[in-house]
């Protein structure tokens, strides 16, 4: 019976962690309509990256951006820190998107991980969230930027020069952004 009411209180804590965070990143981006729209490199979306940034830092953890935007919160780990347990998703939407398409993935890793580490103390193993920069392709003409960045299945020169339908040019844009 203690148990249950334990597990119960954890189980709200960890809801409400979520909560708090899901309603403060859909507020960036939301429309009228009930969606939300987040382009990759918009300053709505680097706010985006940067709230998330702000949580994982808060939580403790390393926070680095790679050369494309993709952004990475560590935990190192305390016996095997060169194996690596990671989990994520993206926080780019498209035009008038739903509030738990990608970023549902990006607070979802962080709140476990987060809870995870406050449970247990710090990890065997590195354990690493990931906001990937893009995967919509609902700004420039290409799909899974930030995932080919990741991997290394990129070839930056091609879409170098790409534009948006306003004639931004996606390089140009980024490094704005950053």
């Amino acid at each position: 019976h203690v148990i249950n009411q334990v597990l119960r209180r954890l189980d709200m804590e960890i809801a409400e962690t979520y909560e708090r965070r899901h309603q403060e990143l859909s507020a960036l981006g939301s429309d009228p309509t009930g969606g939300m729209t987040r382009l990759l490199y918009t300053d709505v979306w680097k706010a985006g990256q940067e709230y998330v940034k702000a949580e994982m830092e808060a939580f403790g953890m390393k926070v680095q951006y790679d050369a494309v935007g993709n952004l990475f919160g560590r935990i190192e780990g305390k016996e095997l820190p060169e194996e690596t347990i990671m989990s994520g998703s993206h926080i780019d939407t498209v035009v008038n998107g739903g509030h738990l398409d990608g970023q549902y993935g990006v607070l979802a890793a962080l709140t476990a991980m987060e809870y995870l580490v406050s449970t247990y103390g710090q990890p065997k193993r590195s354990m690493e969230v990931i906001s990937l920069a893009e995967e919509e392709s609902s700004r420039f003409p290409t799909v899974f930027w930030g995932s080919k960045n990741f991997v290394g299945e990129a070839n930056n020169q091609e879409v170098a020069e790409i534009a948006d339908a306003n004639g931004l040019v996606s390089s140009l844009v980024f490094f704005a952004a950053r």
